[in-house]
């Protein structure tokens, strides 16, 4: 069965479609393609030919619209909102997202942005970005969370490593249960929740996030996101986390689960100081030395285990032996030790032979704190301040420099675990670029459904752009590009309607190098 559609555009002219329903056996649901039939008047009649192909009816944005669509074909983002979500709303809510990457606008200016690009005719969508139609959706998706962890679930890894990120955001709306006056709140002036985000390091893309309470003081609980990770058949999974994850109930939590997992010790913690001392013997040895990223890298091995719930020293054979490392990057540990003794020796001029106050120490900034913990302040015979140093203090403090502790239950090499770990790093950074995506997803939100689709329509953006920055590395493309400079580029190419038939504008060399080196077809 089909019909006819006219369809009226902000320019004034009006399109003809034909929308056929076709029944799909394998999914067992009921579709709709749509065929562009050209130009006709408000009643549907075709324009006469002649009539037609003297006119230039319109000419939409078509560079930046073609490549997104293509990455996410490529990447799989596009089957699995189909499969999901179906094709209908799944094509909506990617043309949203990749509308929020080109040109992000808030839903009341969607319909006028979305009418000078070429996104519909590329993803077959049907649909008028309305303001209130498009509030209706985020509402509707954002209610089906049984939908969106699906999605989740299609996205996910079935192996290897993952990252679990945390990140606090503010919002402007207090109708959201999970905002809360929170750590942040003094500095923002907002309310605040926070915002969990798996990656996978098998393609350096986030696949599942989860909302938190803004006031939640143990952000670094894992014990959820462990078991969402087995619900989703993720097995055998390693969890790559920063030291903020690090504690002694999260440890026990995922060795009881049985999750692999890699988290460095923060120094404040005893057992990293004795480790660190400990590899001051072993470390410099030529059989625990390599070469990595034009730097000369060690790692020394060695174990811990849980008791009276703190990690101790433990031999390899041990009940409960769990593997330490110390790496050290001696490039790093140059830099910092240079550091280091640089501002205790600009704190100690400064301060020397000065009249002595006792609350001199509160005057200092913070980082001038932190060096004066190493330093002793006395008052000689005259009044004046001497200041002596530290030296057990210092040395711990020099034997942190360039070097940090990891306990792990990965059996690789020190070498691959120490480049696991930077890659870790790396998709770290690439996120925390990109945090404030994640805010125009809550932003001007007036309910939890609607927060929680618009989150949803920022999410598939950050995962869309992740996959842009991951190909440009790729391809050796970063050090000439960058995501704004590829928008630049390819906004410039358009694709006019004459005489009823879509024709590509001129290809300019830099638009189709660029398509080239991406390995993306332009048409």
């Amino acid at each position: 069965m089909s019909y006819k559609v006219v369809q009226k555009q902000s320019n004034g002219r009006y399109y003809l479609y034909e929308v056929t329903g076709v029944w799909d056996p394998v999914k067992k649901n009921s579709k709709q393609t749509r065929t562009y039939l050209g130009v006709c008047d408000a009643e549907g009649n075709l324009l006469k030919e002649p009539a037609r192909n003297r006119t230039v009816s319109c000419s939409p944005v078509y560079g930046p619209y073609q490549l997104f669509v293509q990455l996410a074909e490529r990447s799989g983002l596009t089957s699995a909102l189909d499969d999901v979500y179906g094709v209908r709303d799944g094509r909506r809510l990617l043309a949203m997202a990749i509308l929020g990457i080109v040109d992000p606008v808030t839903v009341n200016q969607m319909e006028n942005a979305i009418d000078d690009t070429y996104l519909r005719e590329l993803l077959g969508v049907d649909w008028g970005f309305e303001q209130s139609s498009v509030c209706r959706f985020l509402q509707t998706v954002g209610h089906a969370s049984e939908q969106r962890e699906l999605l989740f679930n299609e996205l996910a890894p079935k192996s290897g490593c993952v990252i679990f990120d945390i990140v606090c955001l503010g919002t402007d709306s207090e109708d959201l249960e999970y905002a809360e006056v929170g750590r942040k709140t003094h500095l923002t002036g907002s309310r605040q929740f926070n915002l969990g985000m798996v990656h996978s390091m098998e393609d350096n893309l986030p696949f599942c996030y989860r909302t938190y309470p803004g006031s939640v003081a143990d952000v670094s609980t894992l014990d959820n996101i462990v078991s969402d990770l087995r619900t989703m058949d993720c097995s055998p999974v390693e969890l790559e986390m920063d030291r903020g994850f690090f504690s002694i109930g999260n440890v026990q939590m995922m060795l009881e689960r049985g999750m692999g997992f890699t988290v460095p010790i923060p120094a404040r913690v005893g057992i990293s100081k004795l480790l660190l001392s400990e590899s001051v013997r072993e470390i410099d040895s030529p059989l625990n030395t390599d070469y990595l990223a034009r730097s000369v890298v060690r790692g020394y091995e060695t174990f811990v285990r849980l008791e009276d719930e703190e990690l101790v020293k433990a031999s390899e054979g041990d009940a409960g032996a769990i593997r330490a490392l110390v790496f050290q990057d001696d490039s790093k540990r140059t830099k910092e030790i240079a550091t280091l003794y640089s501002r205790i020796g600009e704190l100690e001029n400064r301060l020397s032979g000065t009249e002595y106050d006792r609350f001199a120490r509160k005057k200092l900034t913070r980082t001038e704190q932190q060096t004066a913990d190493l330093l002793e302040f006395a008052a000689d015979g005259n009044g004046k301040t001497v200041v002596t140093r530290k030296r057990n203090a210092i040395s711990a403090k020099e034997n942190a420099c360039g070097r940090f502790a990891v306990i792990t239950t990965s059996d690789k090499h020190w070498l691959d675990l120490l480049m696991q770990y930077r890659l870790r790093n790396g998709v770290e950074y690439d996120f925390s670029q990109l945090q404030s995506d994640l805010f125009v997803g809550i932003t001007g939100k007036s309910d939890q459904d609607s927060a929680e689709g618009g989150l949803l329509v920022n999410f598939l953006s950050l995962r869309l752009r992740l996959t842009l920055i991951n190909l440009l590395k790729e391809k050796g493309l970063a050090g000439d590009y960058w995501v704004p400079d590829v928008l630049n580029t390819l906004k410039k190419l358009k694709i006019s309607c004459i005489g009823g038939k879509w024709r590509l504008n001129e290809v300019t060399k830099a638009q189709r190098e660029l398509f080239e080196a991406l390995g993306v077809k332009i048409q």
